[in-house]
């Protein structure tokens, strides 16, 4: 594998990380600063016009890698052989997309996710560059969990776009973007939100385990709009019907912006009681701030200079809906068109006139006779229908608890090279049944294995490795977390 690793002054070539259809990913350590770094290159017969293009979108987005959500960029340029590359910061997976195919992630997690990623997403748009590739592979994790969102635009440097791009990632893909080059923002609105549904789903959406799942059937049923139900008792409905509305096949049915979406989900954290996570905004636009969305506890947009080059600038810009107030605050429904919700006028002459002053003493005294006859007829022991927080108000919902097991525990034990992998559940139920997946170079097994058994011996050949991790499928409830994974290396 080394061998299509370029070499660049300055770092040496460790391993092969990743490959994809229009560039690889190899681990290098740097030399100074002393580190481990991610280096994209590009695949071999990039013209010189998509060089250019690279490096002008390179600038932009080594600018925008400031922001909190966004893999940060050290470093751009092309190597001896003429392959264009980025120097970025190393993320040790394991990553989403390889964790949601093995177990789909919770849903705290993946509003965090969302919120974040689209933070990213509408820093990107209000710079002028349009994703074109969400997908879970290119939302890596940050040495402290943080999710990073990487391949700003590199899809379109290598001089393909539309359908017959190879960069482009169909299970994802906006159904505008399967027969056109789209520069509409709610295309990557669409990939994003398809991303979040198969973090919880854990496939993407118009999968079947069934299947046929060839690109065929699956560009048929995105374009007919025909996702895989998602049944989850943990998932609320308004989630389901937010990112429903945001993968609908018409373009001006989903949310305007990636903002947008990410306020919804923030409305479905505050839902379960949970802290909203901060859209955090850089905007490189000249009217930052301005007659837009404030910043409040939930958003936070700084105003950037970012130097966008000729480049970048002469291709064709975003296409960025009009933003109304339902859109702007994220409002799933959007409120009667006709009510005016402009404040009304103030007056000059605040003092109220005769007419208002006896209104105002008439609706003083009636309050002020309510509240006397409360006070001698509420009974602080009375147990009729009116008990409540406040007479007369109906008492709050119950909150539904859901049963999410606990993640097993996984032990070991050797004689020769048998290992035995025992694993127990806490509260166990007649009818558990385990999740085993087993990882690494001493198994061949490629899709999990679902067994009532608490045990699993495997011979595991000399100087391999295998890795076990088990988690809990009940009834009725959604599946445990997966157990910490454990390994054992042959003997």
């Amino acid at each position: 594998m080394s061998l299509n690793a370029p070499q660049i002054p300055g770092f040496t070539f460790i391993d092969l990380v990743g490959e994809g259809g229009f560039a690889d990913v190899f681990r290098y350590q740097q030399d100074l600063p002393t580190r481990q770094v991610a280096i994209k290159v590009l695949r071999s017969g990039s013209d010189p016009a998509s060089l250019e293009l690279f490096r002008a979108e390179a600038n932009v987005m080594a600018q925008l890698s400031n922001h909190p959500s966004i893999v940060p960029i050290y470093q751009a340029g092309v190597s001896s052989d003429g392959r264009a590359f980025l120097v970025m910061e190393f993320c040790p997976p394991p990553h989403v997309a390889q964790r949601y195919r093995a177990q789909p992630l919770p849903v705290g997690e993946v509003l965090d996710i969302g919120v974040k990623v689209a933070s990213a997403v509408e820093t990107a748009h209000r710079a002028g560059i349009l994703h074109r590739d969400i997908k879970p592979h290119n939302i890596l994790t940050s040495s402290f969990g943080v999710p990073l969102l990487t391949d700003f635009g590199i899809a379109s440097v290598v001089g393909e776009s539309g359908a017959s791009g190879q960069g482009l990632s169909i299970p994802w893909s906006a159904p505008e973007s399967l027969t056109a080059d789209s520069h509409d923002v709610r295309s990557d609105v669409y990939s994003l939100a398809a991303t979040l549904y198969s973090l919880l789903i854990g496939h993407s959406p118009f999968e079947r385990r069934e299947g046929p799942n060839d690109n065929a059937n699956l560009m048929s049923r995105i374009e007919r709009g025909q996702m895989t139900p998602l049944r989850r008792p943990d998932v609320p409905p308004s989630l389901v019907d937010i990112l429903r509305r945001a993968l609908a096949i018409e373009v001006e049915k989903r949310p305007v912006s990636a903002m947008a979406l990410g306020r919804q989900l923030q409305d479905v954290q505050i839902e379960l009681r949970q802290s909203p996570t901060r859209l955090e905004v850089m905007d490189a636009s000249p009217s930052a701030l301005v007659d837009e969305q404030p910043n409040d506890a939930r958003t936070l947009v700084r105003p950037v200079s970012v130097i966008i080059p000729a480049a970048v600038s002469a291709r064709p810009h975003p296409i960025q809906p009009a933003i109304d107030e339902d859109t702007r605050l994220g409002t799933p429904y959007a409120a009667d068109a006709s009510a005016d919700r402009r404040p009304p006028p103030r007056r000059e002459d605040s003092t109220p006139g005769p007419r208002a002053r006896v209104a105002i003493g008439v609706l003083v005294a009636v309050i002020l006779g309510g509240v006397g006859y409360a006070l001698l007829a509420g009974d602080g022991d009375d147990d009729g229908p009116d008990t409540g927080p406040l007479r007369g108000e109906d008492p709050a919902d119950p909150v539904e608890v859901i049963d999410v097991p606990a993640a097993p525990t996984v032990s070991k034990s050797a004689k020769g090279n048998r290992f035995t992998f025992t694993w127990k559940q806490e509260d166990p139920r007649a009818d558990d049944e385990f999740k085993v997946v087993l990882s690494g170079d001493g198994t061949d097994q490629t899709a999990p294995e679902y067994t009532r058994e608490t045990s699993r011996t495997l011979t595991i050949a000399r100087d391999a490795t295998v890795c076990v991790q088990v988690s809990v499928s009940r009834e009725g409830s959604p599946p445990s977390p997966p157990s910490a994974q454990l390994c054992a290396v042959g003997r």
